[in-house]
């Protein structure tokens, strides 16, 4: 297996409403394609009985415990009815039948119903209940075969009537067991053959074939034997991931509730400039969108440092993306899009970060999730995907933290369902669209797919409460019974549900990583342009000289110190503007030149990889050094928390956390020296 063929994933990953523009607030959206039918998925997650939060939050799941019940039952009979070691008295298998199976099977079953799986309710609670009955009718100590007398043909009959019955309730199970996995098929299939064999024995020995009812008896404890073969691997499973994976126990431990949702900004405070913006219409150039960037960022600049403290959720200022045509400055422009490259985009992000760090951090995330089907899905997903964003003006956010594995899809009908926690959810709360990811069901591929925000299962806690950033909504969210149609996950083959090896497992699909890493680095450095602007005009009209030199100046402007500090920092960032420029050309240069056949080797892509990891370590050491070290050209009094400079360190400092920049210098250190560059991973 190549380093693409786990779709799409790196292989580090896997081992652990009109037209016009719009700002005002969301009220719905459509399915990305279509409104699918969904059914409960078995042994998995609730589709059609709605269980709240805080009853089915708080419980594990209890599946493998009926799973394992059934297996051992069915295992112990199998053996009894293939008379191994010569057993054929069950007396001693009432504590399998009516404990383990018949009330373990049965609670386990009111369990499954709490949580919403009305399908494992039913399969648990009838085979509890089998065990229960048929154990009593099979053990000697019940005397039912005995009450029959010496009329042992009756009794064989009404046993066989007994088991067929039960192999047509059996059979639907079968039947929809076939949906599931092999592993969940092959338990209901082999049991469906031995109770028809156990059937046709107790009918031949009615007839008086003794030896023909033996071996029809041995052939279903055979079957059965299987049966519970599929059962204990099936449990076993289970138990994996609940030790590895299980989101539910770990909501359990970890998830507290959601808090009240805080107060957001009004659209209406910029009615001035969404008019303005509409009168002037969309940029038709790469210079028209970057001074309607900067306009946008000075917008921003006048009360940035108030918004960060009233800590408001920012529903006026993602308007006034909306209004402005930001959002749009990467589409298609026959859906309306601004058709410009990632080189112009992200100079757009570095320039609004600059007059708001958080702002220019939400429209980063925006681009990059509207952009990623370009990548990571089909042509038709692209297309259908960018004219549902651009003609509706829709602002997306992001449940996606590899980090939090917990997230999983399964399949639900014919579709699919998401589950699952992040600690991290950049842009949802404020968003119309959100990206899930998810990993497949017990495979290791991943799913991604947009969704719309606003429904029951996408349950905000509210809980973003961190020094820096203060209005990217990055706060946790718990994903419930998302549903999706098989089109909108994307990469996949809605026919085979498999990854499509063209769009994912090759090297074009990972370059989703160093694109969202350039996002990072250009708001970082534009959040160190805001610092150093915001610290320019302070130093002009408010610092004052120092007096006890032996060459005491007028002004700060004269003063040696403050004007080496700004000419350091001037250098420093005009030098990191210049390497994320020229990252952005290559990966630019790279896309447009290969997006048609997605053909680039490891290598190239490689090489993409280390120009951005140069800008990311250039870009962190560089914001960070600028947003602490303005105070040292502004001077005491610029502490005041009136001013707001800290703010600027704080947004910084909050997101270069987000991976360690050591290991980018080390990945660079190996290509320099041993002239190797990175596998894909979900930070490279």
């Amino acid at each position: 297996m190549t380093a693409y063929e786990n779709g799409g994933v790196p292989p580090e990953i896997n081992r652990k409403t009109s037209t016009s523009e719009k700002h005002e607030d969301f009220t719905g959206i459509e399915s990305l394609s279509h409104v699918a039918t969904y059914r409960t998925q078995p042994f998995t997650s609730p589709q059609v009985i709605q269980v709240p939060t805080s009853v089915a939050s708080g419980l594990g799941v209890p599946t493998a415990l009926g799973i394992g019940a059934f297996a051992t039952t069915l295992t112990t009979l199998s053996l009894a009815l293939m008379e191994w070691r010569g057993v054929d008295t069950k007396n001693v298998f009432i504590a399998n039948f009516f404990f383990l199976a018949a009330v373990g099977m049965v609670i386990t079953a009111q369990w499954e119903l709490v949580r919403g799986n009305g399908y494992g309710y039913v399969v648990l609670s009838a085979f509890g209940l089998f065990y229960g009955g048929y154990g009593a009718i099979i053990t000697p100590a019940f005397g039912v075969e005995a009450s029959f007398g010496d009329d042992t043909a009756q009794y064989y009959n009404a046993s066989g009537f007994f088991m067929i019955i039960w192999t047509v309730l059996n059979l639907f199970f079968t039947i929809e067991s076939l949906t599931i996995n092999v592993a969940y098929a092959g338990i209901f299939v082999f049991v469906e053959l031995g109770f028809l064999f156990i059937a046709a024995a107790y009918f031949s020995l009615a007839d008086g074939h003794e030896y023909s009812g033996m071996v029809l008896q041995k052939l279903g404890g055979a079957c059965c034997f299987v049966s519970g073969m599929f059962g204990w691997y099936t449990m076993a499973h289970l138990m994996f991931i609940m030790a590895q994976h299980n989101p539910t126990i770990q909501t359990l431990q970890h998830h507290a509730p959601p808090n009240p949702a805080p107060p957001a900004s009004d659209p209406a405070i910029y009615k001035e400039h969404h008019d303005a913006f509409a009168a002037e219409g969309q940029p038709k150039s790469s210079d028209a969108w970057l001074q309607r960037a900067k306009k946008v960022s000075d917008i921003l600049a006048v009360d940035a440092a108030a918004r960060s403290k009233e800590q408001k959720t920012p529903r006026a200022e993602v308007s006034l993306l909306k209004s402005s045509g930001l959002l749009k400055v990467l589409g298609d422009p026959k859906y309306g899009g601004g058709g410009e490259s990632w080189e112009t985009g992200y100079k757009v992000i570095r320039e609004v970060a600059a007059g708001d760090g958080s702002i220019g951090m939400l429209l980063g995330y925006h681009l990059l999730w509207f952009t990623t089907a370009r990548l990571v899905g089909t042509d038709e997903q692209k297309d259908r995907l960018e004219k549902l964003v651009l003609e509706n003006n829709y602002f997306i956010g992001g449940a996606v933290n590899p980090r939090d594995n917990d997230s999983r899809v399964t399949k639900s009908g014919d579709g699919l369902v998401f589950n699952g926690f992040k600690n991290f959810n950049t842009g949802g709360v404020i968003s119309d669209l959100t990206v899930l990811e998810g990993v497949y069901e017990d495979t290791e591929y991943h799913i991604f797919a947009l969704v719309p925000t606003r429904q029951p299962g996408i349950i905000f806690s509210y809980n973003w409460n961190n020094i820096g950033l203060r209005l990217t909504e990055s706060g946790s969210v718990k994903i419930e019974n998302v549903p999706i149609p098989w089109e909108d996950a994307l990469g996949w083959s809605k026919e085979t549900k498999l990854p499509i090896p063209e769009v994912l497992q090759n090297p074009w699909a990972t370059l989703l990583l160093p694109s969202i890493q350039l996002v990072f680095s250009n708001f970082y450095i534009g959040i160190a342009w805001g610092a150093l602007r915001t610290a320019r005009g302070y130093t002009n009209t408010q610092t004052r000289a120092w007096p006890f030199s032996h060459d005491p100046k007028k002004s700060p402007a004269e003063e040696h110190y403050v004007l080496a500090k700004y000419g350091r920092y001037l250098a420093s960032l005009r030098a990191a503007d210049a390497l994320a420029d020229r990252a952005a050309t290559e990966l630019s240069t790279l896309i447009r030149e290969h997006s048609e056949k997605r053909d680039i080797t490891p290598r190239q892509r490689g090489e993409i990889a280390e120009w951005v990891a140069s800008v990311k370590v250039t870009a962190t050491h560089t914001s960070l050094e600028v947003t602490a070290g303005v105070f040292e050209v502004t001077g005491a009094r610029s502490t005041a928390e009136k001013y707001g400079f800290d703010r600027f360190w704080r947004d910084v400092r909050t997101h270069t956390l987000h991976d360690p920049v050591a290991y980018k210098e080390t990945e660079l250190g190996r290509y320099w020296l041993l002239d190797e560059v990175p596998s894909p991973s979900w930070y490279t």
